[in-house]
């Protein structure tokens, strides 16, 4: 088990909120967090529902893409924190 997996979905019993910024190599992810309640996820995938995908070429506009689920092998995430209710 990857201990980035791990901690995401135990941080997210914890925390207030579903929705979840990951950075994947030089993109940024945002979505709400599927969890596991019912035991219908594949180890070490993240997945999120209405994921929106940002990815900036230096100085550049950002590109954005929207997509309804997006499944991330949790061994690509290389930071992740949990969107504060507001």
């Amino acid at each position: 088990m990857c201990k980035t997996y791990d901690a995401i979905h135990k941080l997210a019993k914890k925390t207030e909120s579903d929705a979840i910024v990951l950075w994947v190599g030089h993109k940024k992810v945002s979505g709400k967090l599927y969890t596991c309640d019912e035991g219908k996820c594949y180890d070490e995938i993240v997945t999120l529902e209405d994921a929106v995908v940002e990815h900036c070429h230096g100085d550049k506009e950002c590109q954005y893409r929207e997509v309804k689920w997006l499944n991330i092998p949790s061994h690509h995430i290389k930071a992740f924190t949990f969107k504060c209710c507001g």
